[in-house]
């Protein structure tokens, strides 16, 4: 099951809360081109939803979720701030 880590769901709130958006938007990951790109977007039927501290912050399509299925979702230190990074469960094929 996708998963998304304290410190990516702390970042995306961040995000949120820097676009001052109302508690029923959230970050929507959406497959485009050949990579995930991110967008602000509300709830659609079939979704799944990551909170972080009370908070939906992510929300993904049942198709994007079920191909991410063994993924996690954390954020990676850079130099000019933070990037997100997937990382594949141990045993996942």
């Amino acid at each position: 099951m996708f998963s998304i880590t304290d410190a990516a769901g702390a970042h995306l709130a961040k995000i949120l809360e820097e676009e001052t958006c109302p508690d029923d938007v959230a970050i929507r990951f959406v497959h485009e081109g050949q990579g995930i790109a991110m967008k602000l977007d509300g709830e659609r039927e079939g979704d799944a939803t990551f909170e972080h501290e009370g908070r939906t912050v992510l929300r993904l399509d049942q198709g994007l979720a079920q191909l991410l299925e063994h993924e996690t979702l954390d954020v990676e230190p850079m130099p000019d701030g933070v990037r997100f990074t997937l990382k594949g469960e141990e045993g996942s094929a």
